[in-house]
């Protein structure tokens, strides 16, 4: 027996592996410093603090780093003493964290908002303690630290006492050391998948004199008004700077700015597919497009949104304007990636405006970054008729000055005066496209749930107003002056105006019908119709290569349909003062139904489809046609489910009864569907007696 309790004296203790807020949990720690549960369960200083090792040091912890940090435990069990028991005279360090975590506990027990006020509480009313609640129950904060992270802390937050913890660590941690980042994704599996080696990434980087020339390709995309809406929301010469920097070892950049690289190389390719390639990528720009786009998500997925690391709102931004100019029809899938990006902005503390602690250049690009993901959100909500997710009410960022590139330096400390929006900057096109935007924005809520017209009223007041106070070198010039629409400018200025007429067809497409019953409503069949026209007579302007982009194919498919839906609704309820002409409606279609044919015989299949759908349609309004059959015919089909637009379609154009069968061809054809169903659904089941 006393054999068995000397060789149980003399056996070697086994050093413990786990970080002790892991063994006191009984979780998997995954040994780096900060582990990945503190970095969960604690704000970066506290995690410092809180996470301690016994024996070995952790993966990324040098003996300094840990000496450091155990005195910034003592110092913070030292600091903290007149608040609590004094640690046990045994030194142990799980006492001093147990006592510091049971600190902060009580200081959050005493915020809790069920709780009376300092003054009336039963607990010690010192000047301290009443300093920290009213700190924490102030209004949130943006804080960025060295590092570059940047965080917002709600009013709830109790950022202050973590300010304090903050402060006690300061006094004794070394100000040269920096904490080595965690790569380890602890997000939900939702939006974050396993990280990609990032060597197998960086793999897929061209060799580096095509990267400089695709990065100055990109960087004179933001110089201009550009039609694919890059954002201006890099610093150049900072940029550059760091991109030479990092080219040495790509293997020690974070995921996030290798993301931010994809993203910058993906948007020069899709400049070269939409608007010529060079010799050196002939017939390559769509292939690299996909994979810049796809390894700049995978980045981003590896990265690690939620860590408020530099540059992931950058990237995520500009990675959205590859997807939004993919061919195909994804709308929804925008709208739900435009609210992680408004999301991810927010936590970032993006929708606060700077704090002067933030260096006066960052502060600037975080108002013009916000204002590109506003926008973002906006347009894509519009799009595809969801309301926009951003709580603009809770915002206070200044709307980004209007300056040049050149104006703008890292060691400045105040911003010049805004230039007038009438002297072109590389910014001035995202500052009147935001202003469009936010009035989109009103567009899609009111038409997302019952508003009075009065509301109406006053949101196309505000439309109408934006669009022509753009400045001159914005606006398009006049629609029957026949003029092509050939360089980027051109078609950045007739985004934004067909953008706005669109506008005008979606708030007041409901009136159609309305009209019919209830004179006060004409008004807003009058703009309608007019926003109709003008949508098909930029058509004819429209160099036929842009048909290939599902957005524009949309648009003009619209102001197709919402002039078929009032010559039917005219054959319904005839009004011999409607004005324009049936004759001027019937003209804009058939010179609508040229274009698409036009556009079918350069080879796009999806606007062959489109023009066969709206040449079947006008057939059955023209006068002198043996088959023309009455509004009320012609429009009384129900648009069926997309699924079934997957099986075989056959003789689409059925007679019988007297009525077209457009169901089968309706469920292939490019069109915004939304509308569209609104549109039947409204002139089919408006009650009135003169139906």
């Amino acid at each position: 027996m006393q054999a068995m309790q000397s060789q149980h004296r003399s056996r070697r203790a086994r050093v413990p592996l786990s970080c002790d807020p892991c063994r006191a949990r009984k979780l998997k720690c995954n040994r780096e410093w900060p582990c990945q549960n503190c970095s969960a369960r604690d704000e970066p200083a506290a995690a410092a603090v809180a996470c301690k090792f016994r024996g070995v040091a952790p993966k990324n912890e040098s003996g300094s780093a840990a000496a450091a940090a155990a005195a910034a435990t003592a110092a913070a069990g030292a600091a903290v003493s007149t608040t609590r028991p004094a640690p046990s005279s045994d030194g142990s360090l799980r006492q001093r964290i147990n006592d510091l975590e049971a600190l902060v506990k009580r200081l959050i027990e005493s915020h809790s908002p069920n709780i009376p006020s300092p003054k009336s509480s039963n607990g010690p009313n010192t000047p301290e303690s009443a300093r920290l609640v009213a700190e924490a129950g102030g209004d949130g904060r943006t804080v960025l630290d060295r590092d570059g992270h940047s965080v917002y802390h709600g009013g709830d937050a109790l950022y202050a006492i973590l300010e304090e913890i903050n402060g006690l660590k300061d006094h004794v941690i070394d100000s040269g050391y920096v904490p080595a980042i965690s790569n380890t994704v602890d997000g939900p599996s939702l939006l974050f998948t396993q990280p990609k080696p990032i060597e197998r990434l960086i793999s897929d980087l061209p060799p580096k004199p095509q990267v400089d020339a695709l990065v100055s390709h990109f960087f004179s995309l933001t110089q201009q008004a550009s039609p694919l809406g890059v954002p201006p929301i890099l610093h150049q010469p900072t940029f550059m700077r760091e991109y030479n920097e990092n080219w040495k070892d790509l293997s020690r950049v974070s995921f996030i700015w290798l993301g931010l690289l994809f993203s910058v190389l993906g948007i020069s390719m899709l400049a070269y597919r939409e608007y010529g390639e060079p010799p050196e990528y002939e017939g390559k720009s769509e292939a690299l497009l996909q994979l810049y786009r796809k390894r700049a998500a995978q980045c981003l997925q590896s990265g690690d949104i939620a860590k408020c690391l530099p540059y992931t709102v950058e990237t995520l931004r500009l990675n959205a304007v590859a997807e939004g100019h993919r061919r195909d029809d994804n709308q929804r899938g925008l709208w739900i990636m435009a609210g992680v990006i408004v999301r991810t902005a927010i936590n970032m503390g993006y929708h606060r405006e700077p704090s002067p602690a933030i260096p006066v250049l960052q502060a600037e690009y975080r108002r013009r970054i916000w204002y590109s993901v506003i926008s973002m959100d906006e347009i894509f909500s519009f799009n595809g008729g969801f309301p926009y997710m951003t709580p603009v009410r809770y915002s206070d960022t200044a709307e980004p000055r209007n300056l040049h590139d050149w104006e703008l330096t890292e060691d400045m400390t105040e911003l010049p005066p805004s230039r007038p929006l009438s002297e072109p900057t590389p910014v001035t096109y995202q500052i009147v496209k935001s202003r469009l935007t936010q009035a989109l924005g009103r567009v899609a809520d009111y038409n997302w749930g019952p508003g009075s017209y009065e509301s109406l009223v006053e949101i196309d007041h505000i439309l109408q107003s934006t669009y022509h106070n753009f400045p001159p070198q914005m606006k398009v010039s006049a629609l029957d002056d026949g003029g092509a629409v050939c360089t980027m400018a051109d078609f950045s200025n007739l985004s934004l105006l067909v953008n706005f007429l669109k506008g005008s067809c979606i708030l007041h497409r409901r009136s159609l019908t309305k009209s019919r019953v209830d004179a006060r409503y004409c008004f807003s069949r009058d703009r309608c119709v007019s926003a109709a026209l003008d949508i098909l007579s930029l058509q004819q302007r429209l160099a036929h290569p842009f048909y290939k982009t599902s957005q524009v194919r949309q648009i003009f498919t619209l102001g197709a349909m919402v002039l078929f839906l009032e010559l039917g609704l005219r054959q319904k309820v005839p009004d011999p003062n409607a004005s324009p002409a049936s004759g001027v409606l019937l003209q804009a279609l058939e010179e609508c139904c040229a274009s698409w044919a036009k556009a079918a015989s350069a080879g796009h299949t999806e606007a062959a489809r489109i023009h066969r759908f709206l040449a079947r349609l006008l057939s059955g309004f023209r006068p002198d046609d043996p088959n023309a059959q009455s509004s009320a015919q012609a429009m009384s089909f129900q648009p069926v489910p997309l699924s079934e637009g997957e099986a075989a379609v056959p003789a689409w154009l059925n007679m019988s009864n007297g009525i077209f069968d457009f169901g089968k061809e309706l469920s292939n054809v490019d069109f915004d569907w939304m509308s569209w169903d609104a549109f039947i659904g409204e002139a089919g089941m408006e009650p009135s007696p003169a139906y």
